[in-house]
Formats: C-alpha cells, sequence, structure tokens
C-alpha cells in the first residue's frame, strides 16, 4: 500500500512538472506574440512571413492549450460547446440526423480501436520528431562556441536553435498527452472486458427492455384488433356473406392492411416514448427499405389483390384445369385449395401460380372418367377395378389380382371405356355356321340362339338383370353365316363382362351340338366390343 501511494505521488509530480513545463511553453510563445506585434507599425502593412509566423504561433498556442486541458480535466468531447443551438431547416441534413443514431453506433464498434491505432500512430511520430529536434539541437550547439560568426549570423543560429527547442517542447508535450490518453483507453479497455455481466444488466435493463415492450405491443395490437374482427365476422356477418360476398372480402384484406399500420404504429411508439433513437432510427430505415422493396412488386400485388377479392381470372367453386386434371376451385387464398370430388385428396397452390390459369363456371359433374369401384376396359382390352385415384396416381387391379398403377394425368387422357357408368352396357359376340345351313340361316338359327341364350342368361342368375338380348344375322363371309349376339345388361353386373362372354359363346357352342350344325372350324372367329 505504502509502494502504491509512492509511485502516485511520483506521478503526480510528473504530472505537475510537465504542466509547469507547457505553461513555461505557453508564456514563451505569447512573449514571442506580443514581441511581433510591437513590430508591426501601427499604421504599416503587416508583411507576409510576420503573417505566417503569427499564425503558426496562434495555432501552437492553441494545441498546448487543448494540451493543458487534455491532460488536466482528461478525455472530454468539445464539440458539444462548439455545435450551434439552432439551424436553417436542410432535408438532407435531417436525414442525416435521423441515421446518425445508426452511424454512430455502428462507428461506437470500432471507435477505441481506431482512436489507439490515431495515438500509436502520433505517439511514433512525435518521437520521430523528438529525434530530429534533438539532433538539429545539438547541430546548432556545436556552432555557437566559434567566434568566426558575425553578429548577426550569430542571433540567427541563436533565433534557429529557439526555434528547434520549441519545437522539441511542443513534441514533448504532444508525446506526453497521447501517451496519457493512450493509458486511460488501455484501463477502460481492460475494465470494459472485466464488466461483461454490467453490460449486459445494462442492455436487459436499457434497450433489451425495449426492444420486449415493442414486441409485446405490436402482439397486444394484434391480438385485439383481430378480435374486435372476429366479433364482427361471427354477430355481424352471415355466412354466405363471408363465403361469398365481394365488399365482405375487401373489408376484411383491408382489414388485415389496418392491423399491420397499427402494430408499426405501436411498435414506433414505444420506442419513441423510450427514447430509443437507435431502434427508432432502424425501424425507420427497414420500413424505408421494405417500402422502395415493395414498390416493384406492386403490379403483381394488384393482380393478386384481384384474385382475393374473387375479381379475377380464378373464381371460387369455378373448374379450372391444373397439371392435366380439372379442379375446382373452393377457396382462394394465399394458398388456393383445389379439389376434385372424384379424387381423394386436395391441392394447395400458392397465388402465383393462380394468377396463370383461368376458370369457367361448372356446368357439369363430369370431374373424372371413373370412379372408386368402377369397372373399365382399357385401350388395350384389359379389364380392371379402380381401387383408388388420388391427385398423383390411380391404383388398378387387373386379371389374377395384379396391381397396376397409372399417372393421373395419362389416366385422364386415356380413351377408357367405364362399364360403371350409366344403367347398362353390352356384351357383343360374334359366332359363325357354315354355309349348309343357309336355308335354315334367316329363320330356325336366329331364333334357336336367342332362345338359347335369354334361357343360359336366366339360369346363370342374370334374370332381373337383362335390358336386352339381340341375336341377328351380321354378315356372310367367305366361308361362314356370321351372327352377332349382342346383350344389354345392367352396370351393376360389370364384374361380369368376360363371364358373360364366355356364357354366350357356350351357349352358341352348345346349340351347334344339340342341332348339329356345322362350324366351319379354320373361318371360327370370335369377336367382342363393349357399347
Amino acid at each position: 500500500m505504502a509502494q502504491e501511494t509512492a509511485n502516485a505521488d511520483e506521478k503526480s509530480v510528473a504530472e505537475i512538472t510537465q504542466l509547469n513545463k507547457l505553461v513555461d511553453v505557453m508564456e514563451r510563445k505569447q512573449l514571442a506574440l506580443d514581441e511581433l506585434r510591437k513590430s508591426v507599425p501601427a499604421n504599416g502593412a503587416i508583411p507576409v512571413d510576420v503573417q505566417l509566423e503569427v499564425s503558426a504561433i496562434n495555432s501552437d498556442m492553441q494545441s498546448l492549450r487543448d494540451t493543458f486541458e487534455l491532460l488536466v480535466v482528461g478525455d472530454m468531447d468539445n464539440a458539444l460547446f462548439k455545435t450551434p443551438e439552432s439551424t436553417p431547416f436542410d432535408w438532407k441534413v435531417e436525414l442525416m440526423l435521423v441515421l446518425e443514431p445508426v452511424l454512430d453506433s455502428l462507428q461506437s464498434i470500432t471507435e477505441k480501436p481506431r482512436q489507439m491505432t490515431n495515438l500509436r500512430t502520433t505517439i511514433a511520430l512525435n518521437e520521430r520528431r523528438l529525434s530530429v529536434a534533438a539532433q538539429a539541437i545539438d547541430s546548432l550547439a556545436l556552432l555557437l562556441p566559434s567566434t568566426n560568426y558575425e553578429e548577426d549570423t550569430r542571433e540567427k543560429i541563436i533565433e534557429l536553435q529557439d526555434k528547434w527547442i520549441n519545437q522539441k517542447e511542443f513534441s514533448e508535450q504532444r508525446l506526453l498527452a497521447a501517451n496519457a490518453q493512450l493509458q486511460r483507453l488501455s484501463k477502460a479497455d481492460e475494465a470494459a472486458q472485466l464488466g461483461v455481466i454490467p453490460v449486459l444488466k445494462k442492455f436487459i435493463l436499457g434497450r433489451g427492455l425495449t426492444l420486449l415492450l415493442a414486441v409485446m405491443a405490436a402482439v397486444v395490437t394484434w391480438v385485439v384488433i383481430r378480435g374486435f374482427w372476429w366479433l364482427f365476422s361471427q354477430y355481424a356477418v352471415t355466412k354466405d356473406q363471408r363465403r361469398g360476398s365481394i365488399w365482405y372480402r375487401l373489408l376484411s384484406y383491408s382489414f388485415y392492411l389496418v392491423t399491420i399500420v397499427f402494430c408499426i404504429v405501436a411498435v414506433l411508439a414505444v420506442l419513441y416514448i423510450r427514447e430509443d433513437l437507435l431502434l427508432l432510427a432502424l425501424a425507420l430505415v427497414m420500413l424505408a427499405i421494405a417500402a422502395l422493396g415493395i414498390r416493384k412488386y406492386i403490379p403483381s400485388y394488384v393482380r393478386e389483390a384481384r384474385l382475393l377479392l374473387n375479381l379475377g381470372a380464378v373464381r371460387e367453386g369455378e373448374r379450372v384445369m391444373y397439371d392435366g386434371l380439372p379442379w375446382q376451385i373452393m377457396s382462394v387464398n394465399l394458398q388456393t385449395v383445389l379439389w376434385n370430388p372424384s379424387l381423394e385428396g386436395i391441392v394447395r397452390l400458392p397465388l402465383e401460380i393462380i394468377d396463370t390459369l383461368t376458370s369457367r363456371p361448372v356446368k357439369d359433374k363430369n370431374w373424372f372418367p371413373t370412379s372408386k369401384g368402377d369397372y373399365v376396359l382399357l385401350p388395350d382390352s384389359t379389364f380392371a377395378l379402380v381401387l383408388s385415384q388420388t391427385p398423383e396416381l390411380v391404383e388398378l387391379r387387373v386379371r389374377g389380382g395384379m396391381i397396376q398403377w397409372i399417372r393421373t394425368a395419362d389416366w385422364y387422357a386415356m380413351s377408357i371405356t367405364n362399364l360403371s357408368i350409366g344403367d347398362t352396357y353390352g356384351v357383343a359376340v360374334t359366332f359363325g355356321f357354315d354355309y349348309s345351313l343357309q336355308a335354315i340361316s334367316l329363320t330356325e338359327i336366329p331364333k334357336s340362339l336367342h332362345e338359347a341364350v335369354t334361357q343360359a342368361l336366366n339360369e346363370g342368375g342374370y334374370k332381373n338383370d337383362i335390358a336386352n338380348v339381340l341375336v341377328e344375322l351380321t354378315s356372310a363371309s367367305a366361308s361362314s353365316i356370321d351372327y352377332l349376339i349382342f346383350v344389354t345388361i345392367k352396370s351393376t353386373k360389370a364384374s361380369q363382362y368376360f363371364a358373360l362372354e364366355r356364357l354366350i359363346q357356350q351357349t352358341c357352342v352348345a346349340v351347334a351340338n344339340e342341332k348339329h350344325w356345322n362350324i366351319p372350324f379354320q373361318q371360327m372367329m370370335i369377336h367382342h366390343q363393349a357399347v
């Protein structure tokens, strides 16, 4: 403790000695300035060299005063006392005043390292100046003992020696001030490193609390305003108006905009009341950037607003083609919902995609060629059962229980025969007899086939499902007389399509065997088609 007290006393004595030297230099400068002023005639013109010397002495005097004040008082901001209290309005200046807290905060991040770097540069410069001044003083000291100089020359040498002595003293004072300021900054930096918790506490109770209050104000404003809107929507507007009224949509989206504006105002009000100019300036800058960014997107926003108001090319409840499939527009929103009644699932599309589509009113209910559980014939005559239909795939069960998947858009574009749609479907079989039966080809043969097929269908359990049985001579080919057996049956028996075809063929063969009618084997052909 005694050692620290002794060191402090030595430091105080050294500072007092430096201050005394500084005052002596200032007094000598003042005397030199007074001598120069006395040498100028009262009504005479001031020589240029005298003006330059007076200006240099005044500059040195001001620098010495600043150094003396810095050593006595310490670091301070003299600019506060030099700023005028009122200035004329200038929008550029006002804009810079708004941005000044942001720039000051950014500058403060590197302020201390920059100050320390500048001080080290100043110290190095003044050390070099001291070295040069000492060499000049030593050189001049070697010249003075000589007795060969005239009196004028000696006076000039002495005057030059005084100049370099003043330069040396001035550099010493600048070096002292720079070292003192560097030492203070170094101690402040060490103290800041040790004071993380106080700084964190200050941030939490200061700017952190301001941010929390701003967020809470925005949330409360949003909840309150949306609460009023919910009450209005529930008790002042009917369900039909909420679903299809244009004025309600316009009011709804306008209310969203008003809510955002009030939230922004609430945040700015909190920042203003808390007097946090940095956060307030940052918020204004962010709003300005957002406004500039939104400007280029205004045309697309207008188109999307028309869609949201149900006034665009795509409207709710209408039919639209997307990805090769028909869809009904359930709701137009930021995520528009598309739905096909025959498919399992929905599709959500953003507004930018909906803006490229065009819808039309729904005038029919044909949304898809098939439904789940339908029996169909594919273009290659494959018989299949539809197991499921989604916006991506159609799942089928074909012969043997095998599962087949087809892309939904390809399925929609395919030529499919749906046996389950409508009240009935038809099974057609072509059967031929030998020309030796030509005599009875228009009488007995058609009658026998009709009676046999009808009886076979009744016995096979299709009695209540038969709509019509038609047997007609269809053609006289090269080697046979061909008959068309066409059975119309209810769609509820669509799963029996091939069973019915086989039953008709078997019945025709049984009739030929029973009547001993010849069948031209080489030319025997069986044809079938769905109607």
